[in-house]
């Protein structure tokens, strides 16, 4: 009788030719689910890692130094591998980290 209001996101997005972006949220919103898991041994890695945007195959992540992009840069496979099994299909081919401004 009742459909979830889930499945009409994706008609909605369709409709209106968002579709791609809200990819790139929920992908986001996947990589800050598993920072915690990714970098356990370092407490607040989720304040300091997190997802500018995703676009043509590649997750860029917002670090606040080269420090944390190292950790990140040091992780990077298992990052993807783990954002790939997530997803249930290939995603993500590359992940790039920037510094964050300010």
């Amino acid at each position: 009788m009742f459909s979830p209001f889930q499945q009409y996101i994706k008609r909605a997005a369709d409709k209106y030719g968002i579709s791609k972006e809200l990819n790139a949220i929920k992908i986001c919103n996947d990589f800050r689910a598993i920072v915690p898991e990714m970098f356990q041994k370092i407490p607040q890695a989720q304040d300091h890692i997190t997802p500018a945007h995703y676009k043509n195959w590649t997750l860029t992540i917002n670090v606040p130094s080269p420090a944390w992009a190292q950790e990140v840069i040091m992780r990077k496979e298992k990052i993807i591998n783990e954002m790939n099994a997530k997803a249930g299909r290939k995603i993500i081919r590359n992940l790039f980290t920037q510094l964050r401004q300010g």
